[in-house]
């Protein structure tokens, strides 16, 4: 297996696949308006572990709760996701968030350590769930396709996530995804959006343990479970030359498949 340290990234799964294809950590000043596609982020994932008070109304209650506490200016963005997958899955019962630099991420965590007002919350909510903030996972996150080109996401927050580990095949490197990504472009530019129905975008994570199995996971974000069912149906129908093309560059494993849920989106004041 050939490990990579590199920006440009394309996913072999069973819908489509995604790259990424910037040479910039910045996001633009404004977090209201700045266009997410192409702009590296760094994203972290917590494991955790539903309480006796669990439920949907408590988890709302905390989200709520958590988003009042005077969150740092560099968070942006963060969602829960509940695994349905029937396999064992390092993402499996998770809350993700999104920041601008790892340094801004440091630098918010050693904040958040020495903030009562996060300690009480912490013990507040410890009943309802409790996150493992000590062991994160890092990776360079980006959006390499406009996460709006299909749609926006649910109102109420609710969306599937699907996760897969990829490695690139023997003697294949940055060059190879290059071109094979151009032809993925081509394929998803070409789809006829009367075919597709309900929102989805892409995300490709690259770990910051470069020691990890994989070389990097790719998520994939539909409106629900039906219509990434839909979409996985129209890549295995149309996908074609570029399908073969992509998997003849790199391999995934079986996506681990969630139920997500927006916690934090500083665009929608529902939200933030």
């Amino acid at each position: 297996m050939m490990k990579i340290n590199f920006k440009l990234a394309a996913l072999a799964i069973p819908f489509f696949f995604l790259i990424s294809c910037s040479d910039s950590n910045d996001v633009q000043e404004s977090k209201i308006t700045w266009d997410a596609t192409n702009y590296t982020m760094y994203n972290e994932f917590m494991q955790c572990t539903a309480g006796e008070d669990y439920s949907q109304e408590a988890l709302d209650d905390m989200i709520d709760s958590w988003r009042g506490l005077g969150l740092s200016e560099s968070l942006l963005g963060g969602w829960g996701y509940v695994s349905v997958s029937p396999n064992e899955s390092s993402f499996n019962n998770y809350w993700e968030l999104s920041w601008s630099s790892k340094e801004e991420a440091d630098a918010a965590w050693q904040e958040w350590a020495t903030s009562e007002d996060a300690m009480a919350w912490i013990e507040q909510t410890a009943s309802v769930l409790q996150c493992d903030g000590d062991n994160r996972d890092g990776y360079e996150f980006t959006f390499p396709y406009d996460p709006y080109a299909f749609g926006e996401s649910p109102e109420d927050g609710s969306f599937a996530a699907a996760f897969s580990p990829c490695t690139l095949n023997e003697g294949m490197g940055q060059e190879d995804l290059n071109k094979a990504i151009i032809s993925y472009n081509a394929w998803l530019d070409g789809i006829d959006q009367s075919e597709v129905r309900g929102f989805y975008a892409y995300g490709v994570y690259i770990p910051e343990d470069k020691t990890a199995d994989e070389d990097f996971w790719f998520g994939n974000f539909h409106e629900n479970l039906e219509t990434m069912s839909e979409g996985n149906q129209l890549w295995e129908a149309t996908g074609g030359d570029a399908k073969a093309e992509l998997e003849s560059v790199s391999s995934c494993g079986e996506p681990e498949i969630s139920n997500g849920q927006v916690f934090l989106d500083p665009t929608k004041p529902e939200f933030s």
